[in-house]
């Protein structure tokens, strides 16, 4: 397989893409395989059309990303990655517009169990009325083959509307997907993930007694966790909530067996405090907290232990929650220089809204914050 990343910062989608285009002829005559990462600073009604105008095929899938990765670059604007088998190869695309219909779990858990055997990069957005999160969680619920070490992706990024509402599509198929997701499934293809948190729990252990999807009302003996939230952050000027990403909390599964998962925060109300994942009751939690300096060697650890795993590589993917790239700040930069250098290939992916993956044992498909999950692939 030839895999190699491509960029542009136009100022026009158009001549974004153009822009592209003659980087892409450069170096290929023909190719299989086009994944758009486009900034939503681009009118999204001429997505699609641009890009078969430009690039005259159906073989590919855009998504928004307000930060996406050109090998060591993050891009503000368009970035592309180029896919040629050369070997056996080959590429197919599943979506759905609606995640909240009936059949929609099903489906989705349908068609990974019809394909364990192939790996699957999910891309799903921010415009549907069912939490992403939680439909990835009731999926996993119905997925029976293991391990489930094949499944990863993110939640595609964007900006507020009028409404105070994140909207993030996807494009495919001369379609634009408000309310769902794609997937990319590869066939006949050698890879390897892990998944980088970095964060460590700290301090008093939480347990949840009323929760509902994303928001948490009552810890321990009916204690409002709003109350506890608001004393972190009592007595600072201009709070914006983004400070609290340097601070998620941390969801010791224990019971289960399963690695932690972070949560970032969202909101926080009089009577509940709201994140960017699921909350459950029962499940016990801890405040976390690392450095920048914590969080890259946790992405060096992982990315040697890709890298024994696999040996070469072609092409590989970053999935990086965008309260990570908040809380590494002026030295984000470094974790995809990390990954290349380690890795040795081009790197492509995002900046994310969430990222989802397996858990440590490869028993469930989880969804996460805060986390790095990388995937290295090589064509068999």
């Amino acid at each position: 397989m030839k895999a190699l990343v491509f960029q542009s910062r136009e100022k026009t989608l158009s001549s974004a893409l153009e822009d592209i285009k003659k980087q892409i002829d450069k170096h290929f005559d023909t190719y299989d395989f086009l994944i758009f990462a486009v900034s939503p600073d681009y009118p999204y009604n001429d997505i699609n059309y641009y890009i078969k105008k430009v690039f005259n095929t159906e073989k590919n899938i855009g998504f928004h990303a307000i930060h996406s990765f050109c090998d060591s670059e993050i891009v503000e604007g368009i970035s592309v990655a180029v896919i040629k088998f050369e070997r056996t190869g080959k590429v197919e695309i599943f979506y759905l517009e609606g995640i909240d219909e009936n059949e929609a779990v099903i489906e989705t858990a349908n068609y990974f169990n019809s394909n364990s055997d192939k790996l699957h990069i999910i891309i799903g957005g921010l415009g549907n009325k069912k939490r992403f999160g939680t439909f990835i969680e009731e999926v996993s619920q119905f997925i029976d083959f293991q391990p489930v070490n094949n499944i990863i992706g993110g939640i595609s990024s964007g900006y507020r509307d009028a409404n105070g509402e994140v909207l993030s599509y996807q494009f495919v198929d001369s379609k634009i997907i408000k309310n769902g997701f794609v997937i990319i499934t590869f066939s006949n293809i050698d890879f390897a993930i892990d998944i980088a948190l970095g964060f460590k729990p700290y301090g008093v252990t939480y347990e949840i007694k009323k929760a509902k999807d994303y928001k948490l009302y009552l810890v321990d003996e009916n204690r409002n966790f709003s109350d506890i939230t608001r004393s972190l952050i009592k007595g600072i000027d201009n709070f914006d909530i983004r400070y609290l990403w340097y601070i998620p909390i941390y969801i010791l599964d224990d019971e289960e067996g399963y690695v932690a998962t972070l949560r970032t925060f969202k909101k926080v109300e009089k009577d509940y405090v709201e994140f960017f994942g699921p909350i459950k009751e029962g499940q016990k939690l801890k405040l976390s907290f690392a450095t920048a300096e914590e969080l890259l060697q946790e992405n060096l650890k992982i990315a040697k232990r890709v890298k024994e795993r696999i040996g070469h590589s072609e092409i590989v993917f970053d999935f990086s929650c965008t309260a990570r790239q908040y809380v590494l700040e002026e030295r984000q930069k470094e974790e995809a220089e990390i990954y290349t250098s380690i890795l040795n290939s081009n790197l492509f992916g995002f900046f994310t809204y969430g990222e989802i993956g397996p858990d440590r044992y490869f028993k469930k498909l989880k969804f996460y914050n805060e986390t790095s999950i990388v995937l290295a692939m090589k064509e068999r």
